[in-house]
């Protein structure tokens, strides 16, 4: 089951995420990332000329999406995040 925190629900509709796209990519990311400083996983795929970017955590069997959010810029936002020591590849 996947359940969105307040923050997320309020991110989809303010930037236009289908909660279908959401899912998609958490069932079927192109990349995985965990995230160190806030102990969730991050999975980004593509949404036409964007990537989206899920951030979860997986808590009993069920997922509990913390926010999504789209970016152009993905190879700058992961070098970042990794770099920084703040995300870990996974997959």
């Amino acid at each position: 089951m996947v359940t969105y925190s307040t923050h997320a629900e309020q991110k989809l509709s303010t930037r236009g995420i289908a909660r279908e796209d959401v899912e998609r990519i958490i069932v079927r990311p192109s990349e995985t990332y965990e995230d160190t400083e806030n102990n969730a996983t991050v999975v980004t795929g593509s949404l036409g000329s964007r990537t989206l970017v899920v951030i979860y955590r997986r808590t009993e069997g069920d997922v509990r999406v913390i926010t999504v959010y789209h970016t152009q810029k993905t190879e700058k936002l992961l070098t970042s995040k990794v770099r920084r020591g703040a995300w870990r590849k996974t997959r």
